[in-house]
């Protein structure tokens, strides 16, 4: 689709066509406001003057005048580009009287035109939705319109302008248009596929059904034209059209669990986290904060607990999951947390861990408890600060509190979804019996890589690391700047003996100089530390890449000379379709690895020294290979002229 501009309306002056002599040169008004000091002060007296109506005040510096204004500057400097864009196309009249146009316009151009603005309309009524105007003065046009358009330029015989206003398309806009055509491939319209309506349908849904599959504009403009048509909303039109299968669907993108990519039954994995909720006592104006401590399902957000708690504990984190039992009607496999210390609490794991495998999540981060968080944030939108009246006793809020909660989860437990072909988020679960076998193989592994100590990053040098981490610290004295040892532990797991060595005779002898004093000189440690261990790396990636080039080599010349042995028995003959040379200078052009340009150019060059009539042929028909690059022609050609005139071995 082609849009107008927000300034594609401005006022151009024409020239006037004249087969006598050239239109006079004009100056546009961007032109004019440089080179004019009438224009600018015209211009500056205007805008001031505009600018007191509004009360706006134009003194100080642009950020100031943004701020007072309420717009954004960068919006500001977006606008000044459109502005002198549109003055850069807005033409001035020429010296002189303009061009007087004859009164007098023959009936066979008025004819003309009114058969040229019959064409439009008619396509226009055929082809719903070509042509759509908004508010504001903006239009969109289909391709098929354009296309239209310009095909009824290529045999109009008068001026641009006519042409323009017969046919209602800008002037600019025609012209971008033409210099797209010249650049881009045309592609048709491809109608939409009419549905088989049902013989019970209304009558509007079959009318529905015919202006869609007729439409040529934009979805969004079709609802905006057949709601004011039928006096329909257009949700309504978007069902019927899903309903007959004109439309899909949209598809909402599954949820994606960092860290448990695997999805597993309705019951096996629950996810807890806290949230603090606010109520307002609107008696005495207190807000008070709660602990809402929920419990979800992994598999369908399902709420299974809902606890209220003064602070987010372990005694709520355990009873919300005694709770989440009960609705079950068994422990779930697994429950994932977060990394607070209440999880660490030596009676909630003793008393979950009897039946649950308790997870931490990823450090600083909604991995693994992203169902959580999502309910949370629907909760806020939903609810929100929760208003009581404060002349009931302390129990009667948290009750309060609980049952607003109760109510929320309830609600979206029980509606029925899509994606579970209409039954709730509670009714999967319940009827949903979790094998545990399925799931017990990935609970495990998920344990083990959130709870293990040691990373599986971590070299098996760091020990021997770390005693050389230390002691070039103590010897540099640069210990206090990593007083609890987390620098190097990262260093002596993340870098070699090697680069660590390097790295510190480096620091050592540049500190040795007088430089490194600062606060900051261990930060230049781990930079060299760093850069020596890529030189390192280097120098090794290039040990194996020689290696692997070794045993690579002898399979592609073993692959080349297969290949020149079925070239070399099949060209036996006279006729150019046989003509070895000509094969064998077609595969050094067109070959791709240097590896084969080089076989292919060592088999031509020693034909060729046996045939040295054969150069001039052979350059020839190199030359005339026009599918090749003009790089790759040349460089086969310097290498037979050579040959040719033994100018190299």
């Amino acid at each position: 689709m082609v849009e107008k501009g927000w300034l594609l309306g401005h006022n151009v002056v024409p020239q006037p066509e004249s087969p006598q002599q050239p239109p006079p040169l004009t100056m546009n008004l961007k032109e004019d406001c440089q080179n004019n000091k009438l224009t600018l002060l015209a211009m500056h007296k205007f805008i001031q003057e505009t600018a007191a109506g509004r009360g706006l005040s134009l003194e100080g510096p642009l950020a100031t005048i943004c701020e007072h204004a309420g717009v954004n500057r960068t919006q500001v400097y977006e606008r000044k580009k459109q502005l002198e864009d549109a003055l850069a196309r807005t033409a001035l009249a020429g010296p002189g009287h303009p061009v007087r146009r004859s009164a007098s316009v023959t009936a066979h151009e008025q004819e003309k035109g009114f058969r040229l603005r019959e064409q439009v309309l008619r396509y226009r009524l055929d082809h719903p939705g070509a042509l759509v105007l908004h508010a504001g003065g903006r239009a969109t046009y289909s391709d098929g319109f354009i296309r239209f358009i310009l095909d009824l330029l290529d045999e109009w015989q008068g001026s641009l302008e006519q042409y323009c206003e017969r046919v209602d398309v800008p002037q600019q806009t025609l012209r971008c248009w033409s210099k797209r055509d010249q650049v881009q491939a045309h592609e048709a319209h491809r109608s939409r596929p009419c549905s088989s309506v049902p013989s019970r349908a209304s009558d509007e849904a079959r009318q529905i059904a015919e202006d869609y599959s007729t439409w040529e504009g934009k979805l969004r403009d079709f609802f905006k034209y057949e709601a004011a048509r039928l006096h329909l909303g257009p949700t309504p039109i978007r069902r019927v059209l899903i309903i007959l299968g004109l439309l899909s669907v949209r598809s909402a993108k599954g949820p994606r669990y960092r860290g448990t990519l695997q999805r597993c039954l309705a019951g096996s994995i629950l996810v807890t986290d806290g949230k603090t909720v606010a109520a307002l006592c609107t008696g005495s104006g207190e807000i008070r904060r709660y602990n809402w401590q929920g419990i979800v399902d992994q598999a369908t957000t399902c709420h299974t607990a809902v606890v209220v708690t003064d602070t987010e504990s372990a005694a709520g984190v355990r009873e919300a999951f005694d709770m989440s039992c009960k609705f079950l009607g068994r422990p779930p496999q697994a429950l994932v947390h977060d990394n607070k210390p209440i999880h660490d609490d030596r009676q909630l794991r003793e008393h979950v861990e009897k039946t649950t495998t308790m997870i931490p999540a990823t450090p600083k981060r909604g991995e693994n408890k992203a169902d959580m968080e999502g309910e949370f944030g629907k909760f806020e939108q939903a609810v929100g600060t929760i208003f009581l009246d404060d002349s009931s006793e302390e129990a009667l809020k948290k009750t309060a509190v609980r049952e607003v909660i109760r109510a929320y989860t309830s609600g979206i437990n029980h509606a029925g979804r899509a994606q579970f072909d209409g039954k709730s988020r509670e009714a999967v679960l319940r009827e949903t019996s979790p094998d545990p076998e399925q799931d017990w193989r990935f609970i495990e592994q998920l344990h083990a890589d959130h709870t293990k100590k040691q990373r599986v990053d971590v070299l098996p040098t760091r020990l021997v690391s770390r005693v050389l981490l230390d002691e070039g610290f103590e010897r540099f004295g640069i210990t206090g700047l990593d007083p609890k040892g987390k620098i190097r532990e990262w260093l002596a797991g993340r870098y070699t003996p090697e680069a660590l060595r390097q790295g510190l005779a480096i620091f050592g002898t540049e500190r040795e100089k007088g430089r490194l004093r600062n606060k900051t000189a261990h930060r230049y440690l781990v930079k060299v530390i760093q850069n020596c261990q890529n030189e390192i790396d280097l120098r090794r990636q290039e040990e194996l890449l020689r290696e692997y080039a070794k045993v690579e080599r002898p399979v592609w010349l073993q692959e080349l000379e297969a290949e020149y042995e079925i070239l070399a028995t099949e060209c036996i003959g006279v006729s150019l379709e046989k003509d070895l040379a000509f094969h064998l200078s077609d595969n050094a052009v067109f070959g791709g690895l240097i590896l084969q340009r080089a076989f292919w150019e060592n088999k031509l060059k020693i034909l060729l020294k046996k045939q040295r009539d054969r150069f001039t042929s052979v350059c020839r028909h190199v030359r005339r290979l026009f599918e090749a690059t003009w790089e790759n022609r040349f460089a086969l050609l310097s290498k037979l002229v050579a040959w040719e005139y033994q100018l190299t071995q």
